[in-house]
């Protein structure tokens, strides 16, 4: 049976063997969404939701909307493959539909059987579970708060990110990997998702914590021009170009000497990582 409950203007739903997780989610949401608007200025969405995610084709059909639900059905062959591709890494998911985001969550029984090897070359090691549901749902409340800016996969995820260091107060992502940034070739520019998706583990890794990295950075040195670059919808080309100025590099060779620059920032002795 599946119950509902509002907290803080969200709709989280489960099961009700699940309660567990609900009340992780609950304690969750006031903080996660104060840090958001403290720290990038992003408003909560009109519509939002939260599934206690125990399947990926229910957690789809259980958060469209009715006309949602048809075009799902529809298109399931063209969406299915790569949501059963991913089931066993995620831990956490984020869909829009129109003005309503979904967030699925996985319960910490499922956390504890999720593929990490490509997590482990992330992330600080975590063995609580419980606090594993803290820190996804923050993470995944951030990208609630800022799907309406659809924006690139890097700054995306290095908001939510660094959102949740704020929150659990530890940096969360191991600093080793200042050293992919350090030795990749070639230092392309950073993917969307869909290709993201496709690439090796280390590729993988590599342009998400690099992601982290110039988040960081710019959040630390330039707060106000992050909180600029927030105000409305921009293009990844625009970002790159209001970056590139920002920082006085050549915009033609911005990402080739971006990843120089955050590592001797942060490795340098006067930086924390």
């Amino acid at each position: 049976m599946t119950a509902s409950m509002k907290i803080d203007g969200i709709t989280i739903a489960a099961n009700s063997q699940e309660t567990e997780t609900v009340e992780l989610i609950e304690k969750t949401c006031a903080r996660a969404l104060q840090l958001t608007q403290e720290m990038w200025a992003l408003d909560p969405p009109q519509s939002c939701h939260i599934y206690v995610m125990t399947s990926w084709w229910k957690f789809f059909f259980r958060s469209a909307p009715w006309l949602w639900k048809i075009s799902l059905a529809i298109g399931f062959p063209l969406w299915a493959l790569r949501a059963r591709r991913m089931w066993p890494y995620a831990a956490a998911w984020t869909q829009r539909y129109g003005q309503r985001v979904a967030i699925g969550v996985k319960p910490p029984r499922l956390l504890e059987k999720s593929d990490i090897s490509v997590g482990i070359r992330m992330f600080v090691e975590e063995k609580d579970m419980r606090l594993k549901v803290q820190h996804v749902s923050c993470h995944e409340l951030v990208h609630a708060c800022s799907a309406h800016l659809q924006l690139p996969m890097w700054l995306n995820e290095g908001i939510a990110t660094v959102t949740v260091d704020r929150f659990l107060g530890k940096t969360t992502i191991l600093k080793e990997t200042l050293n992919l940034l350090r030795d990749q070739q070639p230092k392309a520019p950073p993917p969307t998702y869909r290709q993201l998706s496709r690439m090796q583990t280390a590729a993988i890794v590599y342009h998400t914590t690099r992601g982290y990295w110039l988040t960081r950075y710019l959040t630390e040195q330039h707060h106000d021009f992050m909180i600029r670059l927030l105000e409305t919808r921009r293009s990844a080309q625009e970002i790159d170009n209001l970056m590139a100025e920002k920082l006085k590099i050549d915009p033609l060779t911005f990402w080739q000497e971006l990843d120089g620059m955050l590592v001797r920032y942060f490795e340098s002795d006067s930086t924390p990582a």
